[in-house]
């Protein structure tokens, strides 16, 4: 079995969240082209020693972080996950005519992406869907054009936070299933935010403030 790519990375902001409930999320976004998303989990890795043995050991995940890398962040996943400000021009119908980084929290979201897999010549489709977590901003940066073109990626930054879902008691990190055709790993995701793949119709349409609805990747908006 070997990985060989990944796919539609999509985050929503949560707009209601209540320990015992399930979540509840804003429209989902695909942030833009995917490269890269690896996720470190943190390990509650203490062993109780007895008699010169271990005797217990807690193995259970207790947190993550996500460093995610796509060849394009839209303006719409800065709003909605770095907590972006718009800036209006009142006197033209509110225009967009810039946007503020303050000191604010980033919002909540959650998040999901496919990741591709080859099996005996067959691919699979590896869907990844984790509940709640806060991003920042992998920085900015930029340099002349060289001989030799460098492509630079932006990247954010995210960490997990754990989701009482029901009333078992147990933390929520992330919810995982396995498909054999790649509409319905994208499916399943958008079923995990309360919502339905867009229309080819539905992404094409212009959201407020800019860009390209929540179901595309949306223009060139810069560094993060």
């Amino acid at each position: 079995m070997s990985y060989i790519g990944m796919r539609k990375p999509i985050i929503a902001k949560i707009t209601e969240r209540v320990d015992g409930s399930e979540i509840i999320y804003d429209t989902p976004i695909v942030v833009g082209p995917a490269v890269s998303a690896n996720v470190t989990y943190s390990i509650a890795d203490n062993p109780d020693m007895g008699d010169d043995v271990i005797i217990d050991n807690d193995k259970g995940i207790n947190g993550y972080n996500i460093t995610l890398e796509t060849n394009d962040v839209c303006i719409e996943a800065k709003i909605a996950a770095l907590n972006y400000q718009a800036l209006v021009d009142a006197d033209n119908n509110n225009a967009v005519i810039g946007y503020r980084i303050t000191d604010a929290e980033p919002n909540e979201v959650g998040f999901g992406y496919i990741r591709v897999k080859m099996f005996r010549g067959e691919r699979y489709y590896e869907a990844f869907f984790y509940h709640a977590l806060r991003f920042s901003s992998g920085g900015d940066n930029a340099s002349t054009k060289q001989q030799q073109i460098q492509w630079n990626h932006p990247t954010l930054n995210g960490t997990g936070i754990g989701c009482y879902l029901d009333n078992s008691g147990e933390a929520a990190w992330f919810d995982y299933m396995e498909f054999e055709s790649e509409g319905d790993a994208e499916g399943w995701i958008y079923g995990k935010f309360g919502a339905s793949v867009p229309t080819a119709e539905e992404s094409a349409t212009p959201a407020a403030g800019g860009g390209s609805s929540g179901g595309s990747s949306g223009g060139s908006s810069g560094g993060t």
